[in-house]
């Protein structure tokens, strides 16, 4: 096992990754590839990847090594509604919701973007165990994340409306909002699960 110090951020690294959407579905994960990128040795990299397999963040299958989980549309459906019961759990039934501080302004894409947001939501309800929930999902999500901008129009307007009802602390109005936007993107799963598969090589 690695020492702490290396392993976190090595771990860090590749989850912010999977948050992001930076590789395609279906993409292998290289440990001695990724160990030169990070500067790292092969173990600790090694480590990251069957702890994220552990958290089913990765895929990992003996002769094929690790890769990006391949989604069908069915799959990716029911993900989606499995993060729409999530973010409606840390709802609750309350009128208003208290956000104790802003909503952070560094994201890379809209991949972590839309996952800051849900984190945020899931801290207000102050249960460790839905924000690690969701913090899964919304890491299984991120490759097909990214490429909502490509297939659903005004995506990045419509995050950016989800955020200013957060920030105002309506319940009411921001959970009809949350609904409309888990259905737009039940929608057009089929859309993105061929995009996340199709994405270039140079995503990777």
């Amino acid at each position: 096992m690695s020492p702490a110090y290396v392993l976190e951020p090595t771990y860090d690294t590749l989850r912010r990754r999977l948050f992001a959407g930076v590789w395609p579905s279906g993409q292998r994960l290289e440990a001695a590839r990724l160990a030169t990128e990070l500067g790292v040795s092969m173990t600790p990299v090694r480590d990251s990847l069957n702890r994220l397999a552990g958290e089913r963040l990765v895929h990992s299958s003996p002769g094929e090594g690790f890769q990006v989980p391949l989604l069908s549309e069915t799959e990716l459906r029911a993900l989606i509604d499995w993060h729409r019961a999530l973010v409606g759990i840390a709802l609750g039934r309350r009128r208003t919701i208290t956000i104790s501080r802003d909503l952070p302004q560094g994201h890379d894409g809209i991949g972590e973007r839309t996952a800051i947001l849900f984190t945020v939501i899931a801290g207000a309800a102050g249960s460790l165990e839905l924000h690690w929930a969701l913090g899964n999902a919304a890491a299984r999500l991120g490759c097909y994340r990214r490429h909502e901008e490509n297939v659903l129009d005004g995506a990045h307007a419509e995050l950016a409306a989800l955020e200013a009802l957060v920030r105002e602390g309506k319940r009411a109005g921001l959970a009809r909002a949350i609904d409309r936007y888990h259905d737009r993107r039940h929608a057009v799963a089929g859309d993105l699960v061929h995009a996340a598969r199709y994405a270039g090589s140079s995503d990777a």
